[in-house]
């Protein structure tokens, strides 16, 4: 199987279509389902009119998949990460208790760690995993990632999981085989192959094929739904060239 795998969190822009028209491709190509997945744990930036663009884009891509919502409907009551909330909860404990060596938690905020000679002295500290106000945090500094991506954060501090959490488990309780990804998420897929090696899932790596494609640019700087990049169909790109991108992505070596 082979997700889309959108955010509600602003308006799609071609580099999106054009992902969502590699996942297509490539599900067409190697005779898989096309699965949706809308990944939308991150309410405070949800919004009715970013879902409602995810079903516009994909009619105007002509993009129908062959597993999950239909419309926003269909996905608030069926499909929405909020009715998966037990799978995480459950995968949380689990990295509790089969990994105690690596999950810690954490009370510093975005703006302590980005503060020069901030003493990041959390790994070793032991400070309880239930106590109020932490988040829980992968220790990373025994990895090639911690570099790239130090001790990233699988609970947030209001207790919900995060970003990198919920994809791992929902990976694996769809059953995708096959995804293409944006070359910026390669450190997001190597956070993902460790977690599921600590969870105890078959290696990541074996079970789902990765292509990460190249990021379209606009004026060589990335495209971004919180930078406020304009809607794919106010782009001025048509449905043929966003194909013939991804077609592109899909079979450049």
């Amino acid at each position: 199987m082979v997700r889309i795998a959108p955010t509600p969190s602003g308006y799609l822009h071609a580099g999106n279509a054009a992902n969502f028209a590699a996942n297509a491709l490539l599900a067409e190509r190697e005779g898989l389902d096309l699965l949706l997945r809308i990944d939308d744990l991150d309410r405070a930036r949800f919004r009715p009119e970013y879902l409602q663009d995810v079903f516009d884009v994909l009619a105007w891509l002509k993009i129908a998949p062959t597993i999950g919502p239909k419309d926003p409907v269909d996905f608030e009551r069926n499909w929405s990460q909020e009715r998966r909330m037990p799978l995480y909860v459950a995968a949380l404990e689990s990295l509790r208790t089969r990994a105690p060596a690596q999950v810690f938690a954490c009370p510093c905020s975005r703006a302590q760690l980005a503060e020069e000679g901030h003493a990041f002295a959390c790994p070793d500290a032991r400070i309880p995993l239930d106590r109020e106000g932490v988040a829980w945090r992968i220790d990373t500094r025994k990895t090639e990632l911690h570099e790239r991506m130090p001790d990233f954060v699988i609970r947030k501090k209001n207790g919900r999981p995060s970003y990198q959490l919920a994809c791992t488990v929902d990976d694996r309780h769809f059953g995708i085989t096959a995804c293409a990804r944006g070359e910026d998420l390669r450190d997001s897929t190597a956070a993902q192959a460790l977690l599921s090696d600590l969870l105890g899932y078959p290696p990541l790596r074996e079970r789902v094929r990765f292509l990460h494609h190249p990021l379209l640019l606009n004026k060589g700087e990335k495209l971004s739904k919180r930078q406020g990049a304009t809607g794919v169909r106010e782009w001025g790109v048509s449905r043929e060239e966003i194909f013939a991108i991804a077609r592109e992505w899909i079979t450049t070596p």
